[in-house]
């Protein structure tokens, strides 16, 4: 079991403490292997928006020289954890550009059967919602399946070392199964929504991407999600992609006249 750890902040505080504190119950169980990169050691520029990973393919960016064994890693392991800081109610500027060097994940998901673990913690408040932020991330790469761990300044001054430690000894349990299991999680309906919203946008006649439209036509995209949903959730999918579809070719065709 190959797990990847991504730390995201640019010094060794609290949160670089908590993911250790994982880490170190994750390495304890059978068969477990951690690979880390932390992104403070990347010297990775900021994110230009040139789009061209969207519309020619990741190997295009400008970073590629550094995101290559990033994007190799990914592949690679069975679970990630990312692991950054919450400053000012917002994910640390460094794990953001990070974050967006791999924005074309979300328009060609292809981490579908990983899980994944998002770690964070703040002075005040603001983790939560950073933790949120992080597990959508992750779902709209196709990780299918995360959990958060979190913690602020208050939890970690008024609850005993001894309850800080068993709950962390149940989330590293729980994401040690969670990647043992191999069993597909539940999307919820919004995955299920930009992933069709994308899929249906991507098999257009009017693609912005021709490397999108490639990725979609795989034998595994023609459904409304690539694992088991229910019937419900397949049709709701297959509702939106043939909404989009039809929103699509609407748009190309007033542009075509204008």
């Amino acid at each position: 079991m190959n797990i990847l750890v991504i730390h995201g902040s640019m010094r060794k505080g609290s949160t670089f403490a908590l993911t250790k504190e994982i880490m170190d119950r994750l390495a304890a169980k059978p068969n477990v292997t951690l690979t880390e990169m932390h992104v403070a050691e990347l010297n990775l520029p900021f994110c230009i928006s040139c789009h061209l990973c969207f519309t020619k393919g990741e190997e295009f960016c400008p970073h590629y020289g550094i995101m290559k064994e990033v994007q190799s890693a990914f592949t690679e392991c069975d679970g990630v954890i990312l692991s950054g800081t919450t400053y000012m109610w917002a994910l640390n500027a460094a794990m953001k550009n990070f974050v967006d060097h791999l924005a074309y994940g979300i328009h060609r998901p292809a981490f579908f059967g990983k899980k994944g673990m998002v770690i964070t913690t703040s002075a005040g408040n603001g983790e939560q919602s950073v933790a949120k932020y992080l597990k959508t991330v992750l779902g709209q790469w196709g990780i299918n399946g995360a959990i958060s761990v979190t913690q602020n300044f208050k939890e970690q001054k008024l609850k005993s070392p001894e309850r800080r430690a068993a709950k962390r000894d149940r989330q590293a349990q729980q994401f040690y199964q969670l990647i043992a299991s191999k069993k597909p999680v539940d999307p919820s309906f919004r995955s299920i929504a930009i992933h069709n919203a994308f899929r249906a946008m991507s098999l257009s006649d009017f693609a912005g991407s021709v490397r999108d439209t490639q990725f979609w036509r795989q034998k595994e995209f023609d459904r409304a999600y690539p694992v088991k949903i229910g019937s419900i959730k397949t049709v709701f999918g297959a509702l939106v992609c043939g909404a989009v579809k039809s929103a699509s070719l609407m748009l190309g065709r007033k542009i075509e006249r204008t």
